[in-house]
């Protein structure tokens, strides 16, 4: 046997042959940054005595504890410096002191990397005189006294984040109901989703305890909505709950889903039946994952927040909220009592007023295609079956200087013999609300207003209607030539309300009347009065009166009928505008609320500071946040998160850096 023998001379440039307690100072060891230095042992970071006070009590035996509190420490750090030669010597310990001196310095030690110490050189002990090779300590002083973590911890309001997101919008984790008719698959709990074809999918519901044995189903369909197939899961027996589930591959051609939420499979068919499910979820992917929310549901976040502290020291938190919505307002409270507050915790989100919009400008459609389809009460005008009357012929848009754009009958296009009422109709549907809907709740305003000529005669029929259904109208009628009598009639549904003979002479410069129709609740109002240039006639004719369902009445359009009476020859009568107004509609107003969708709030606890989107921004703050109150113990601590009222919950991350004694 022979004897190993090294060959290769030892430089001292091996690799990670830094001693066990080699100190890091700001990120890098004095080891590598001074030449011949090495760190020898380090004294000062265990046990930390106290500080206790205490006060005698007259006579009496011992002392009374005033209160305790933790010192600052002291480490000691001794070292080892060798140097070839005295100019070596020199610089090293040139670097050696700028390395140690200035502010705060954060340090850590090899043998435990996971933690740092603020820490600032006080003392240095006596170098040997006379030497290059040398050994001495300095002295770090740690105001804190704390061992802090080097890595931070994270706590979140978002329990579902590592669960594949739902792709059904809309479900929940709350039971839904619905029935089997007998005999029938069900339909209940139809959602169609965009497929991709040639994507595998895994859709499970959960579902409770029925009559009958259930499954869930996919089917397909195309862009037109054509059912292509279906496929279904595995069954869930009668009087038993749990997941049906089912996994498979979109089929070429296939561009919506629609999941189902149970199917029967087996059972009795002869009665309806009922069922329950929840937790209905859809993900991309060959395996069922647990239910989650999407993160657009409110269901998302949580409204608390448990920090684990694994130190053995209070930590102030590090605070990040996210908002997903309009908000006015954040509050944080922990269950140590500490309160912060920050926005405004009276702010709303809007206001609701209750507003006039315009449901027909008549002026302002001028010119569109008027077609002969105005309702009227019955096939014979004015209940006679002696005068039957038919909507015939057509009327035009015409414009003068006087009147401007005005609306009148086309009699020269009526030939033929006719019925006793006969001539042209316009119709117009009724602009919805802002809101999208006729609602019951809506009164509205109807004002009509035409010209006609105190020798001439005719009749003109204005009408709230509901697909085709007259509700309210309005009729005026002037049968004779030689006279200054028209006939007034007004109609709800088909009950004639007014029938009276008025002489146009006393409310109206012969030209212009204005006919109005205001409905409050069960409340209708019909009223006959002089337009502008009235010459000073002031006169109105009012009626008033109450139907039971008036309220709940709904009206989609506007007609008019210009009537010709077969005797009478052609109608002079004409519209120069009207206009219906829908009254007291609620309008909500939504308004600029202090933090919007996307904003970031951050509340640094340990340095009392608040940040907007990345600036500080100390207008947030409200009065009497209570900073000290949010030191987070060692153990577990529940911070509460509170939204305005009004608001969707926010995402929010607790950030905290363990730290020891």
């Amino acid at each position: 046997m022979y004897d190993f023998r090294e060959t290769t001379p030892f430089t001292g440039a091996d690799d990670n042959q830094l001693p066990a307690e080699a100190m890091l100072i700001d990120g890098q060891y004095i080891e590598n940054l001074v030449p011949g230095y090495r760190t020898l042992q380090v004294g000062g970071r265990e046990l930390l005595k106290q500080s206790a006070t205490s006060n005698a009590i007259g006579i009496s035996d011992g002392e009374t504890l005033e209160y305790v509190r933790n010192p600052s420490r002291e480490i000691t750090v001794g070292y080892q410096l060798i140097a070839a030669d005295d100019e070596a010597f020199r610089t090293a310990f040139y670097k050696l002191s700028g390395i140690l001196h200035g502010d705060t310095h954060q340090v850590s030690f090899n043998d435990d990397l996971s933690v740092y110490w603020n820490a600032v050189l006080t003392d240095v002990d006596d170098v040997p005189k006379g030497r290059n090779a040398i050994t001495s300590s300095f002295t770090l002083f740690v105001p804190d006294g704390i061992a802090h973590s080097v890595a931070t911890q994270t706590f979140d309001n978002t329990p579902y984040k590592d669960v594949p997101v739902n792709l059904v919008v809309g479900t929940s984790d709350q039971l839904k109901t619905g029935v089997i008719k007998a005999g029938a698959w069900s339909q209940d709990g139809v959602i169609d989703v965009p497929a991709i074809a040639g994507n595998s999918y895994t859709y499970s519901s959960f579902i409770t305890n029925s009559k009958i044995d259930l499954v869930a189903c996919i089917d397909f369909h195309n862009s037109n909505h054509t059912w292509l197939g279906s496929v279904t899961g595995n069954i869930v027996k009668a009087g038993t709950s749990g997941y049906s589930t089912v996994t498979f591959t979109v089929p070429d051609g296939t561009s919506f889903l629609a999941p189902i939420c149970a199917r029967v499979s087996t059972g009795p068919h002869g009665e309806d039946n009922s069922i329950s499910w929840s937790q209905e979820k859809l993900e991309l992917g060959t395996t069922a994952s647990p239910w989650s929310p999407n993160p657009a549901d409110p269901e998302y976040y949580t409204d608390t927040i448990t920090v684990h502290n694994g130190g053995t020291y209070p930590v102030e938190p590090v605070i990040t909220a996210t908002m997903h919505a309009d908000n006015g307002f954040l509050g944080f409270a922990n269950s140590q009592g500490g309160v912060l507050q920050f926005g405004n915790p009276e702010e709303v989100d809007g206001y609701t007023s209750e507003e006039s919009e315009v449901a027909l400008n008549l002026a302002a459609v001028q010119g569109s295609h008027m077609d002969n389809q105005a309702a009227s009460n019955n096939l014979y005008w004015g209940d006679n079956p002696a005068t039957p009357n038919e909507q015939i012929g057509n009327a035009i848009w015409t414009q003068d200087s006087f009147d401007g754009w005005k609306v009148e009958p086309n009699w020269p296009s009526i030939t033929g013999d006719h019925k006793y009422w006969n001539g042209p109709s316009i119709k117009h549907n009724l602009a919805q609300t802002h809101n999208g809907n006729f609602t019951s709740n809506l009164t509205w305003d109807v004002m009509t207003r035409f010209q006609t000529g105190v020798s001439q005669v005719g009749s003109l029929e204005t009408t709230l209607e509901s697909d085709g259904k007259p509700i309210f109208q309005m009729i005026l009628k002037d049968n004779s030539a030689l006279s200054d009598q028209i006939w007034w009639m007004c109609y709800y549904k088909n009950q004639l309300v007014v029938n009276e003979q008025l002489d146009r002479n006393i409310f109206t410069n012969d030209k212009f009347i204005q006919l109005e129709l205001q409905k409050f609740g069960n409340s209708v109002v019909f009223r006959v009065s002089p337009w502008v240039g009235n010459q000073g006639r002031e006169t109105t004719v009012t009626r008033q009166f109450t139907f039971a369902d008036a309220a709940d009445v709904e009206t989609k359009q506007f007609s008019a009928w210009f009537m010709r009476d077969k005797t009478w020859g052609e109608s002079t009568m004409y519209l120069i505008a009207s206009t219906v107004k829908w009254q007291n509609v609620s309008w909500y107003t939504d308004i600029k609320n202090r933090f919007s969708n996307g904003d970031v709030i951050t509340v640094d606890v340990a340095n009392t500071k608040t940040y907007f989107n990345g600036s500080e921004d100390r207008t947030l703050h409200t009065l009497g946040n209570q900073w000290d109150k949010f030191l987070l113990p060692p153990g577990d601590t529940t911070i509460q998160l509170m939204p305005s009222s009004w608001a969707q919950p926010f995402a929010c991350e607790v950030e905290i850096r363990e730290a020891w004694l």
